[in-house]
């Protein structure tokens, strides 16, 4: 059974459901979920390929034909941080689904910074509580604590649930097909934490019938 509950966010007079494509999706996504990019900046990203805001570089790729796009942002100097979004989105049976995931990182490691689910249907874009996958929450606080203990073995302590958040979790969304990947296995850490794993990644796969993660 799926849970949902939707918040209206905004609303946008796009063309016809069936004919959109990531692009148009990526102009939709309120600016907090991609590090507040004004839809004019984000036009520009995508007509330039790049673009510096104060003190960060912008650089991005899409997959028109697979519905994927990624953007990354570096500081231009100084500073080791950047960020990675990814943005895909699924047809479903009377609207479209839509993921936004960011990943930080710096010289010390990197993490999962934020996931969200949204739906478009009739021109309104609603940000999705919960469903879908297991363990999603639109609280990223929430979801990543599921997620961390649904990795881990059952006597493991908070503490170390706590730094497993902060080290290397990461929920890949597909470049190809429908399937949404989350694992630990590329963390620098691993070889330390992965005694208290009870699994090293999981491939959530996406029933069409459902139109869940399963």
């Amino acid at each position: 059974m799926k849970f949902v509950i939707f918040v209206t966010l905004i609303f946008f007079p796009l063309q016809d459901m069936k004919s959109q494509n990531i692009i148009d999706l990526f102009y939709v996504i309120p600016d907090k979920f991609v590090d507040d990019l004004t839809v004019i900046e984000r036009k520009e990203l995508l007509k330039n390929e790049s673009i510096i805001k104060d003190d960060m570089i912008y650089y991005i790729n899409f997959d028109k034909q697979n519905g994927y796009l990624r953007f990354e942002q570096n500081y231009t100097e100084g500073q080791s941080g950047y960020a990675i979004f990814e943005i895909t989105f699924w047809n479903l049976k009377n609207k479209k689904l839509i993921a936004v995931s960011s990943v930080f990182g710096s010289n010390g490691g990197f993490r999962q910074n934020d996931f969200k689910f949204f739906e478009y249907k009739n021109g309104i874009l609603s940000l999705v509580k919960t469903g879908y996958l297991k363990n999603y929450s639109n609280n990223f606080e929430d979801f990543i604590n599921r997620l961390v203990s649904e990795f881990t073995k059952d006597n493991v302590n908070q503490t170390i649930k706590e730094e497993l958040k902060y080290i290397g979790f990461t929920i890949d969304l597909p470049k190809e097909g429908k399937n949404i990947n989350v694992s630990f296995t590329e963390s620098d850490l691993y070889n330390e934490y992965s005694k208290y794993l009870n699994k090293e990644s999981k491939i959530y796969i996406f029933n069409k019938e459902t139109e869940l993660f399963e």
